[in-house]
């Protein structure tokens, strides 16, 4: 009899979850592509433009704050030549009284000096020489020193003094002038901050002007591109998904020539092999239920045999022979597939009947040596098709009867067959189980498929994957459970679950209009 307990559990395990989370329509590509986070193609290359221009906009205000510094000091040198010759051609003392302070403060600076190659003559200055924290040569700078020395009048401290040095209008003479370097660094600031406010500008304006050029030439086609591959990819067998070439003549045209012709080869090949693929498993399907049909006639054709009648006797062997024959064919035709079924017609039928009629066709009732226990009430019902379960019966019989002619005459275990059930927990609980040999382990997962390795000689692998198919039509499931090493029934053990009658008259089976 049936162990509750485990059968309970083992049938709850057998049913899909029902809080597994459902993505409909999604295949696992899109799912990735929906959780990668991160800026797309047209923000990098947005960025990326930004980024260009303001480094080059920085390069060109280095070099242009370097240029404004050297020209501001060349003004300032060029008065202080004037205010050297005026310096050099009155005598000294000649010059009124504040005079030389007030061309000192017209050139800006705080002293001028020159020198020859006999000595430093200092023309004026305002009180004594102050003291210098820098020294600029302008008569042969550098742009690397004239880059450095911009940034250091930019950040000088207030009141720093610096001495500009540059030709002289004397002969084999050099003119120094001390300035305080604060106007200067005003200057600059007020130089940089127009010069920063115009570059933004234009940086701005070109930058969108140039992103945007890309934009519709360069990523919108391509964000066309994979937005069809991904869509395509979901559906690859809908003609309507595939890409429409645009009229470019670039590479991007090119490539959407590409993508349709292979699109539309690849969904032309889909739909071919789907429609060999449905096909095959019809014709699979088919051959399989006509194999099992065949068997039946032929033990029935073996009955006939052993009828003392001439006739019988002389046209048994002939029926025996197609019917081999019939069978052969229908095996060598199962490498195609399997059909799809009906929907099932589901109604309350007393299963019993239904066992009785598939252990018989199967050939457990007429195989010799196999004792059938059928532990089933007679009133016992369940609501679903009774022919998509007399098949699923069929071939789980089916099965152990074949599996019992593979063993040895010589074995110990007494061939035997027991199917059972019982109402439990709103559903019906079916058990079948048998003495032979079982499966081994880690098959249980891989056994309802088609076509898996069977585990008799000559299978089709297909046996299982029909009953499964056709108990899960009706609302059921099948799992295969542990063996028992201590029950007398240590083989193969089914349980199936099939949903409870419902309330109403039930149908008697009628095999004759039912089966197949």
């Amino acid at each position: 009899m049936l162990d509750l307990p485990a059968k309970r559990q083992a049938a709850r395990d057998a049913l899909p979850s029902r809080t597994a989370p459902r993505f409909v329509g999604e295949t696992p590509a899109l799912a990735t592509a929906r959780r990668r986070r991160g800026a797309g193609l047209a923000a990098r290359v947005l960025i990326l433009t930004i980024s260009f221009i303001l480094l080059t906009q920085t390069m060109i205000y280095v070099a242009r704050l370097a240029a404004y510094r050297e020209n501001w000091l060349r003004d300032r040198l060029s008065a202080a030549n004037t205010a050297a010759l005026v310096f050099s051609a009155a005598p000294e003392g000649s010059l009124p009284p504040g005079m030389a302070a007030k061309i000192l403060d017209s050139v800006g600076a705080k002293a001028i000096a020159i020198t020859t190659l006999e000595r430093r003559h200092l023309l004026a200055a305002n009180d004594a020489e102050p003291a210098v924290s820098d020294i600029y040569d302008l008569r042969d700078p550098s742009l690397q020193e004239g880059v450095r020395a911009a940034f250091r009048s930019l950040f000088a401290p207030a009141g720093a003094a610096l001495k500009v040095i540059g030709a002289a209008p004397m002969e084999n003479a050099t003119l120094e002038i001390t300035l305080d370097q604060s106007p200067l660094a005003d200057a600059m600031k007020r130089f940089s901050r127009t010069f920063l406010t115009i570059s933004m500008t234009l940086s701005i304006v070109l930058a969108l002007v140039l992103w945007m050029a890309i934009w519709l030439l360069v990523l919108r086609p391509v964000r066309r591109l994979t937005s069809n591959i991904m869509a395509f990819g979901e559906r690859p067998g809908d003609v309507d998904r595939i890409i429409a070439p645009s009229r470019r003549r670039d590479e991007i045209g090119g490539a959407e020539t590409a993508l349709a012709a292979m699109q539309t080869s690849l969904a032309q090949e889909l739909g071919q092999k789907k429609r060999l693929a449905e096909l095959g498993m019809a014709v699979a399907r088919i051959n399989h239920d006509l194999r099992n049909m065949l068997a039946a006639a032929q033990l029935i054709s073996d009955r006939l045999a052993t009828i003392p009648d001439p006739l019988a006797m002389r046209l048994a062997p002939r029926l025996v022979a197609t019917l081999d024959r019939a069978i052969a064919f229908c095996q060598s035709t199962l490498i195609y597939g399997g059909a799809m079924e009906k929907a099932p017609a589901r109604r309350n039928f007393r299963l019993r009947e239904v066992v009785e009629q598939a252990v018989e066709t199967s050939g457990a009732a007429l195989a010799g040596g196999i004792a059938v226990s059928i532990d089933i009430a007679d009133d016992f019902e369940v609501h679903a098709d009774a022919d998509h379960i007399l098949r699923a019966m069929e071939n789980l019989s089916r099965n152990a009867v074949q599996i019992f002619a593979q063993m040895s005459p010589g074995s110990p275990r007494k061939a035997a067959i027991r199917v059972s059930a019982v109402h439990a927990d709103g559903a019906a609980l079916v058990e079948i189980c048998d003495t032979g040999p079982g499966f081994p382990a880690g098959a249980a997962q891989r056994i309802f498929e088609p076509f898996h390795d069977s585990t008799r000689q000559g299978g089709s692998g297909l046996g299982l994957a029909i009953a499964s198919d056709l108990i899960g039509k009706n609302g059921g499931s099948i799992v295969l459970c542990e063996q028992q090493r201590d029950d007398f029934y240590c083989g193969a053990r089914f349980l199936i679950t099939l949903p409870a009658p419902r309330r109403g008259p039930s149908a008697a089976f009628v095999p004759e209009q039912n089966s197949r």
